[in-house]
């Protein structure tokens, strides 16, 4: 999908862009770890506790400690100084960043009615770091393929392990030639955009997931609707719900197995309710992530 030179070049600049949102202390010693382990997938600081990095069998404690002053810096760069335009966000966990990256953000919140009403201070910052567009999901692509395109899947993996790329992928693969289907996105939390992926996608960003899909189905007459990552029981009720909308979903889960799928009430609603054809498990193989496709009554047998 991409030469080797654009490759390099993205992943430079996924490299620089994280790099930048670090003091000037932490900002080379960042760079220099992110060259020199490739399969870095998250940089994580913590307020009085190393800078680290998670690899795909270890995690990597540097000697460089972190200061709450350190990620007050790293929080109003990803903020861009504008505290305020990401506050909903941060009061879910994370903030979305540029160069299709994320960060998760923990510290003290306040609480009301059971619902977090304002994050009063952050004093943990994990950013992930996005695979760039490399995995040519052949499996999946010939599964749609072979069934004339008419298929819904679940893509299931643990977290880390690829999921978000995989859709990003697909949604690049499907909407482009040769295939030049009709592809909509349902980018809930600003993770399935890639700047500059030349994806003739129509992209619906921040959208609740059930709300997007129908205004999707209802307005842009897709081919394929994918969307991010399904979350709890009320969601997955919505997102079933939608069945008559007649279009094919691509959408990912957390779960480890197969069988993990069945036990979980949120999963188990949409298979009861036959949203899904079928589900591709992602997994990894020391450093090489495969997959495995299974029909929907396979799985429920």
């Amino acid at each position: 999908m991409f030469t080797d030179d654009e490759l390099y070049e993205k992943k430079e600049k996924i490299r620089n862009y994280i790099s930048s949102l670090f003091p000037e202390h932490i900002r080379s010693a960042c760079k220099n770890y992110l060259s020199a382990y490739t399969d870095i997938s998250e940089v994580r600081i913590r307020s009085g506790s190393p800078l680290s990095f998670t690899l795909p069998e270890k995690n990597l404690i540097t000697g460089i400690k972190c200061t709450h002053e350190d990620i007050a810096y790293c929080v109003d760069k990803m903020t861009e100084s504008n505290y305020m335009k990401f506050e909903d966000m941060m009061k879910n966990g994370y903030i979305s960043l540029k160069n299709g990256c994320r960060a998760g953000v923990g510290g003290d919140v306040f609480v009301e009615n059971n619902k977090i009403r304002l994050l009063r201070s952050i004093n943990t910052v994990n950013i992930r770091i996005p695979c760039v567009l490399t995995i040519e999901n052949k499996e999946l692509m010939e599964y749609l393929e072979k069934n004339n395109h008419s298929k819904s899947v679940l893509v299931i993996s643990p977290p880390g392990v690829g999921k978000t790329t995989v859709l990003k992928n697909i949604a690049y693969r499907l909407s482009t030639p040769p295939v030049s289907k009709r592809v909509a996105v349902v980018d809930t939390r600003q993770e399935l955009y890639f700047e500059n992926s030349n994806s003739l996608s129509d992209y619906f960003i921040g959208y609740p997931k059930a709300e997007g899909i129908l205004i999707a189905a209802s307005y842009f007459n897709p081919q394929y609707i994918i969307c991010d990552e399904i979350g709890d029981e009320p969601e997955a009720e919505a997102i079933s719900s939608l069945q008559h909308i007649g279009v094919p979903l691509i959408a990912s889960a957390h779960a480890e197995s197969f069988f993990d799928v069945k036990m979980r009430k949120n999963l188990r609603i949409m298979l009861e309710n036959c949203v899904f054809d079928a589900i591709m498990r992602l997994y990894r193989v020391k450093n090489t992530v495969k997959s495995e496709i299974k029909s929907l009554n396979e799985i429920l047998k």
